[in-house]
Order: structure tokens, then sequence, then C-alpha cells
């Protein structure tokens, strides 16, 4: 699949709330996440956002969903890695980054 394709995918995924968040902190610390094995089985695939985010931003979940959603939107975030694959070769782990951030690295 083209990149574009994996960023729509996930972007619609976000406007249809299939996707939950579970937290805005965990960069790469997946496993130990409270709970990660049980919700290894309910979830297939984990999305990482790497965005910057204000105080107004993080006063509640949902405006924090709502941020990185708008961030999707408008073009913020660009998918900058995939991470394992399941059985069908399919990634599990999308990593979006701030264009900004990406672009100097």
């Amino acid at each position: 699949m083209r990149q574009k394709d994996l960023e729509q995918q996930v972007l619609q995924r976000m406007i249809d709330h299939k996707l939950e968040l579970i937290d805005f902190n965990l960069t790469e610390n997946y496993h130990t996440y409270p709970g990660y094995e049980k919700r290894a089985g309910e979830h297939k695939t984990l999305v990482e956002m790497r965005l910057y985010l204000t105080r107004f931003d993080l006063r509640s979940r949902d405006s924090i969903y709502n941020r990185c959603l708008s961030a999707l939107q408008n073009g913020e975030l660009s998918l900058s890695g995939l991470e394992e694959k399941d059985a069908d070769g399919y990634p599990v782990i999308f990593i979006f980054d701030n264009k900004d951030q990406s672009a100097a690295s």
C-alpha cells in the first residue's frame, strides 16, 4: 500500500471514531502500558502520533483526540514509519510525526 492510502485509512478510522486513545505519551513503550497484554488481544493496530500539544489540547481525552484528528486532516502529520507486521504482512504500528519534526530528522 502507498503511504497516502495508509494515511487516509487512519484518518477515516479517526473520523469514524474507530480508534481509541489509550495514552498520549507512550512513545515506543507500548509493552509497559498497564493492561497491554489484555488490550493487545482487543486491538490489532496501534497508531503513534508525535505531535506538539498545548495546555488547551491537554484539557481532556476528547480534546487530545480532536487535536490529533485535526492535525491529520490539516496535513500537519505525515506517516514516518511502520513497525511489526501481522500474519498477513499488514503493519501493526503506524508512526506519524509532526511534519516539522520529521523534516528536521
